[in-house]
C-alpha cells in the first residue's frame, strides 16, 4: 500500500510541472502577438501619414516599378534657364521639410491639397493609346512667378529625384508625387518610331484628386508620314518625261503603334502623275513598306514593268528620290546581204502614217520611234542601192497598250537583199585542181566582155550581172559547154568547167610510160618462163 501511494505522488508532480510550463509559454505568445499588433497599427498610421504628406506613388504598381529605376537624361527646353539647382521645388529639399525651399528656385507645396496626375500618350488621329514604353517627358510649371522645369520625388524607401518621366509598356505613367493647383505643361523629349514629337500639352490643376481617381492628361502624337518622290526620265537622254502615271501599293499591313491598320497588304494607297519635268510625288503615307508601279506610260514610251520597293521609316519626311528609266517604244529593222550578211547602207523605207522616209545607216539599221499605242504598223522597203535587189518588201508589227512590240520596248526585225552573182570555177581535167595562169574572159549574150581575169588557183565571183546568157573564154578559146543561163533568183550560181592543162599531159604521158614499162616487164617474165620450161623438157 505504501508503494502504491508513492507512485501516485510522483505522477501528480509531473503533470503539475508540465501545466506550469505551458501556461508560461501561452503568456509569452500572447505578449508577442500584442506587440506585433501594436507595431502593425503604428506602421499603418505612418503609411497613411506619408501618403497625405508626401503623396508618393509607392502604393501603385504602375508607377512604383518605373520611378524606383530613377531614369534621367539631359534634354534642352525653353524653360531650362529657369530651373533651380536646389531641386526645382517639386517636393522640397528632403524628407524632413518637404514643403520648403531656401533657394531662389520654384516652390511647390506638398500639403494635403494636392492632385495625382496620370498621363496617357494617344494617337492624334484616332485617339487610341500608343502602347510604347520609354517615351520621355519633362514637366514645367507655368503658373509661378518664374516658372520652369520641375523636379519631383519619391520618398520611400529613400528620397529619389526625377526630372524626366517615362511611359510604361502601356503608354502611360503617373507623376511620382501629387502636385499643387496651377497651370503646368508636359514637354515631350522623345517619340517612338512612326510618330513625331508631341507639342507641349498645357493643363490646369484646379481640384484635389487622389491616386485612385487621378487627374487625366492626354498627350496626342501625330503619326509620322513620308512622301515618295519619283523622277521619270528617258533611259538614253536622262531628260524628264511628263504625264507618266504611278501607283503605290502597300506591301504588307501598315499598322501604327496604336494598333490601327492604316492600309491593308496589296491595297492601292495612292496614285500620282509626273509633271512636265518628269517629277512626281505621292501623298503623305504612314511609315511602312510599299511598292511603286508605273501604271500608264507617257506617249511614245513603253511601260516600265519593274516595280520599285520603298521603305518609309524616318522622320519628318521621306526625302530620297527614286528614278524610273523609261524606254521609248521603237522598231529596228536590219537590212543585210543575203549572201554574206554584210550590212546594206542607203536602203529606203516608208512607215504607215509617217511622211518621213527612213534610210539604213552604215550598220544597215533604221530605227522607228514615236509609235502610237494600240496600233498596227507596216514598214515597206522602197529601194536598195545598186546592184542590189530584194524579194520581200514589208515588215508588219503591232504596238500594244503598254507601248510594247511583241512584249519588248525595242524590237528588232531583219530583211535581206541580194545581188545576182556568178561564181566561176576552172579546174584541170584529171586532178580537178583549180588552174593558174590561164586567161579568162566572160561574155554576155551580145558578145560583149563583162569581165576578164587571170586564174589564180581559186574561184572567181562576179557581182551585179543582169540575168541572161553568158559564155566563158579560156585562153582565147570558147566552148559551147562553158555557157550559163543566169537567173534572177537571189542565189549564188556557179559555172564550172574543166580544161586540158600541161599537168594533164604530163600525167597522161607518165601513165602511158608506166603502162608500157609494165608490158615490157611482163613480156620478159613470160619469155623466161617459156625458156625454162623448154630446157626442162630437153
Amino acid at each position: 500500500m505504501k508503494l502504491r501511494k508513492k507512485n501516485n505522488t510522483s505522477e501528480e508532480s509531473y503533470w503539475q510541472s508540465f501545466t506550469d510550463i505551458m501556461a508560461g509559454l501561452l503568456l509569452v505568445i500572447l505578449l508577442v502577438l500584442m506587440l506585433l499588433l501594436l507595431l502593425l497599427s503604428q506602421m499603418k498610421d505612418q503609411e497613411h501619414s506619408s501618403d497625405e504628406q508626401y503623396a508618393t506613388t509607392y502604393t501603385y504598381n504602375d508607377a512604383d516599378d518605373y520611378y524606383n529605376d530613377n531614369h534621367s537624361y539631359d534634354h534642352e527646353h525653353d524653360f531650362d534657364n529657369e530651373y533651380s539647382e536646389a531641386g526645382g521645388g517639386g517636393g522640397g529639399e528632403g524628407e524632413d521639410d518637404p514643403g520648403t525651399n531656401d533657394n531662389e528656385g520654384i516652390y511647390v507645396d506638398i500639403g494635403h491639397d494636392k492632385t495625382a496626375v496620370f498621363v496617357t500618350v494617344v494617337d492624334k488621329e484616332t485617339g487610341n493609346v500608343i502602347k510604347k514604353d520609354g517615351i520621355l517627358f519633362e514637366l514645367y510649371a507655368d503658373s509661378f512667378t518664374k516658372g520652369g522645369l520641375l523636379a519631383l520625388h519619391t520618398y520611400y524607401p529613400k528620397k529619389i529625384e526625377y526630372r524626366q518621366y517615362e511611359t510604361t509598356k502601356d503608354g502611360t505613367f503617373y507623376l511620382p508625387e501629387k502636385i499643387s493647383q496651377g497651370i503646368y505643361s508636359l514637354h515631350n523629349l522623345t517619340a517612338p518610331t512612326g510618330y513625331g514629337p508631341a507639342d507641349d500639352v498645357e493643363f490646369n490643376i484646379d481640384e484635389s484628386l487622389d491616386w485612385s481617381e487621378p487627374y487625366m492628361v492626354e498627350v496626342p502624337m501625330e503619326p509620322s508620314k513620308g512622301i515618295i518622290y519619283v523622277n521619270n526620265v528617258d533611259s538614253k537622254t536622262n531628260i524628264g518625261i511628263a504625264d507618266t502615271k504611278y501607283a503605290v501599293y502597300a506591301d504588307e499591313d501598315v499598322v501604327t503603334l496604336d494598333g490601327t491598320v492604316r492600309y491593308k497588304a496589296g491595297e492601292k494607297v495612292d496614285e500620282f502623275e509626273c509633271d512636265k519635268e518628269g517629277r512626281g510625288e505621292s501623298k503623305k503615307l504612314y511609315f511602312g513598306n510599299y511598292t511603286v508601279k508605273q501604271e500608264a506610260p507617257s506617249k511614245y514610251y513603253a511601260l516600265n514593268s519593274e516595280p520599285l520597293s520603298v521603305k518609309l521609316d524616318y522622320y519628318p519626311e521621306q526625302t530620297k528620290s527614286y528614278t524610273f528609266l523609261c524606254t521609248k517604244t521603237a522598231a529596228k529593222i536590219l537590212l543585210t546581204d543575203e549572201y554574206n550578211e554584210q550590212a546594206i547602207e542607203g536602203a529606203v523605207y516608208t512607215v504607215t502614217d509617217k511622211e518621213d522616209e527612213y534610210k539604213t545607216d552604215e550598220k544597215g539599221y533604221i530605227t522607228i520611234t514615236d509609235l502610237e499605242k494600240n496600233k498596227n504598223y507596216t514598214v515597206t522597203l522602197m529601194s536598195v542601192p545598186d546592184p542590189y535587189s530584194f524579194k520581200e518588201s514589208t515588215v508588219k508589227f503591232d504596238v500594244d497598250v503598254n507601248g510594247r512590240i511583241e512584249g519588248e520596248a525595242v524590237n528588232e526585225f531583219s530583211q535581206t537583199a541580194y545581188i545576182v552573182r556568178l561564181n566561176i570555177e576552172v579546174s584541170d581535167l584529171i586532178f580537178k585542181n583549180s588552174v593558174t595562169g590561164n586567161k579568162l574572159k566572160l561574155y554576155d549574150s551580145s558578145d560583149a566582155v563583162v569581165d576578164e581575169w587571170e586564174a589564180t588557183g581559186g574561184e572567181h565571183t562576179i557581182e551585179g550581172l543582169k540575168p541572161g546568157l553568158y559564155s566563158l573564154e579560156i585562153d582565147g578559146s570558147k566552148s559551147s559547154s562553158n555557157v550559163i543561163d543566169l537567173k534572177d533568183n537571189g542565189k549564188l550560181q556557179t559555172l564550172s568547167t574543166a580544161i586540158w592543162t600541161l599537168w594533164d599531159t604530163i600525167a597522161t604521158a607518165a601513165a602511158a610510160l608506166f603502162v608500157v614499162l609494165i608490158i615490157i616487164i611482163a613480156i620478159n617474165i613470160f619469155r623466161r618462163i617459156r625458156k625454162k620450161k623448154g630446157n626442162e623438157q630437153q
